[in-house]
């Protein structure tokens, strides 16, 4: 075969990304993917990055908010594959699609026989990031389109996460029989196959409906593996339906604030009140695409929905199994596929009032709680946050934090409409997400603006990416909650151990620079936000200017934080956790008495 009809394997590559939806690539250049980049600039919109980790966040949240195509990241062998660690190990708590191409270098190059490093900033990346893909390889000679299709489409499911596959150098460059390499057809599921499966989810969803329709007290809780579009298009049935329905964090856009079946959005981290106190009190939870971890149901999950059967659908055997809490029925299927079927199938009846029991909970219980004070002259970071939500157009983008304030904050206060997105990475709860996030929604919506909020500790581990917001002139308004520093750091250091602060804020050696002038430096406009500002008609008008801009916030560090559960530190260094649903301060006992019917007579 003449050189004429062999094809180079990183365009080969290219083209199969192609095939399998790709359009954009978020990349940081550099010489282990060199042939990568060659392949790549022609086939992607290629948007590169300062960081490594900023390409992964941005192509997680360009997928979960797309409106076409798909992104993936593209880095470079040693330092560039370690920098996206922490962006991987995001999406695979959180199961979100990421695929990462990495440079490697050359196959003869690789290390063997105890080495620590031969080739050229050379690590083993698929040992690296072995424990937290689904699916990761280092390519050391070309494989075919079946092949590569299959790592490819393991991050999309059904066990959703990131896949990682190192192409080394010499790979990258090779000259190909790209005939040879398509000869071998993708796999098919047999009918048979499939017709089981599917036999096996409807029975899955024939049992959840008997489950929700025999209830007194249901509750649907829905979790980040619903699709956006199935929810949204499912609304007009669960409203005719009626059954109250809560989201988890990772989820809030799926149900709309104004809906009559919205029920709030429990948890311990943003956890609200109300959401916790009706949780505590459903006879039946049926939680579809949604993680019973810890973050969910608080460290003292025995006291999680109490005297509920607790139903889960969730495509995890080892999640199902875990025990806590305990499982009266669990699904392992797509969750999708379950919930499709489902809300034909429930036939609830609302004889014991509890839809009004519901509302009137929510009523008494406000998601602002008065106990949150601020010094005079400080604004409420609540407020501002729930005003920022209601200055929002409805096809604006909400970009949250994933730590702090913002975040916790951001969770409880801000109300979702109707078809907005809103998007966020509570899983890993790491800082610098917001930004990075931000930047992913708005290249997978143009046109559409982008609110994003972070605090000022989260936003300094991330800011480089500004150059990314300028280059591509993005719509985005930026909202930094300065809090001279790590507040929910500072918080904890003063709760358990007196207020012995070191590392938290300025004064404890945490350095922060002139929030304007550093967005100047990146020609954005910023400056601070005055307190009388802080309303929703206000804010509308602030950002109703074309383009980027940045408000500063000064938030008072010792604000208060409420609701909170209770918890202390016992003598021998242990914690200990009161259940969700008794959060401090203490309601009034009036109040109490009204709200608290189906709890558990034990407070």
């Amino acid at each position: 075969m003449s050189d004429k009809q062999l094809s180079k394997y990183s365009g080969v590559l290219a083209d199969w990304l192609v095939e399998a939806g790709y359009t954009h690539c978020f990349m940081v250049a550099g010489g282990g993917c060199m042939h990568l980049i060659d392949g790549f600039r022609t086939r992607f919109t290629c948007i590169p990055v300062v960081h490594e980790v900023a390409a992964g966040i941005a192509a997680e949240h360009f997928n979960e908010c797309r409106s076409a195509g798909r992104a993936f990241a593209l880095v470079t062998t040693g330092p560039g594959l370690t920098n996206i660690v922490t962006a991987v190990a995001g999406c695979y708590t959180e199961r979100r699609e990421l695929l990462v191409i990495a440079g490697q270098v050359k196959s003869t190059d690789l290390l063997a026989g105890g080495l620590r490093q031969r080739g050229i900033q050379e690590v083993d990346g698929t040992s690296v990031t072995r424990a937290i893909t689904v699916r990761n390889t280092c390519l050391r000679a070309p494989i075919g389109r079946r092949a590569f299709r299959e790592l490819v489409f393991a991050a999309r499911g059904p066990h959703p996460g990131p896949v990682v596959i190192e192409v080394c150098l010499d790979v990258q460059g090779a000259l190909v029989d790209r005939p040879a390499l398509e000869a071998e057809p993708d796999a098919v599921v047999p009918a048979a196959q499939a017709a089981a499966e599917a036999a096996r989810v409807a029975d899955a969803a024939g049992r959840l409906a008997d489950e929700l329709s025999r209830a007194e007290r249901p509750l649907l809780l829905l979790g980040g593996l619903v699709s956006r579009q199935l929810a949204w298009e499912s609304l007009p049935a669960l409203e005719q339906l009626g059954i109250p329905v809560m989201t988890v964090t990772s989820a809030i856009d799926r149900v709309p604030s104004d809906s009559p079946v919205h029920a709030g959005r429990p948890g311990s981290w943003g956890g609200q009140r109300a959401a916790n106190l009706l949780m505590a009190q459903a006879d039946v939870v049926a939680v579809i695409g949604a993680q019973l971890d810890l973050q969910q149901t608080g460290f003292n999950w025995q006291g999680y929905a109490p005297g509920a059967r607790i139903t889960q659908v969730y495509p995890c055997a080892e999640e199902l199994a875990k025990g806590h809490p305990p499982l009266a029925v669990g699904v392992n299927a797509a969750p999708d596929d379950v919930f499709r079927r489902l809300l034909p199938r429930v036939r609830w009846r609302d004889t014991q009032g509890w839809r009004e029991y519901v509302r009137k909970v929510r009523e008494l219980v406000p998601v602002l709680e008065p106990a949150n004070t601020v010094r005079p002259g400080q604004v409420s970071s609540f407020v501002v946050l729930r005003s920022i939500a209601r200055a929002a157009r409805p096809d604006d983008i909400l970009a949250i934090s994933s730590s702090g304030g913002t975040f916790t904050g951001g969770l409880q206060m801000m109300e979702v409409a109707r078809g907005q997105y809103a998007t966020t990475s509570p899983a890993y709860a790491s800082m610098g997400w917001a930004l990075s996030t931000a930047i992913g929604a708005a290249l997978a919506r143009p046109g559409q603006r982008v609110i994003h909020v972070e605090g000022d500790g989260g936003f300094a581990q991330n800011l480089q990416e500004l150059a990314v917001v300028r280059r591509q002139n993005l719509p985005l308004k930026m909202f930094v909650f300065d809090n001279h520093g790590y507040a929910s750091i500072r918080a904890t250091q003063k709760k358990f151990f007196g207020g012995a602060y070191v590392g938290c804020d300025e004064e404890t050696g945490l350095g922060s620079p002139d929030w304007p002038a550093l967005f100047r430096a990146y020609g954005i406009p910023a400056r601070h936000l005055e307190p009388d500002e802080a309303t929703p008609e206000r804010l509308a008008a602030l950002m109703d200017k074309p383009g980027a801009e940045a408000w500063i916030v000064h938030v008072d560090p010792d604000q208060s934080n409420f609701p909170a559960v209770a918890t202390r530190l016992r003598p021998d260094g242990k914690m200990e956790s009161s259940p969700l649903y008794d959060m401090l301060p203490p309601l009034d006992p009036v109040v109490w008495s009204q709200v608290s019917r189906y709890l558990p007579k034990t407070r």
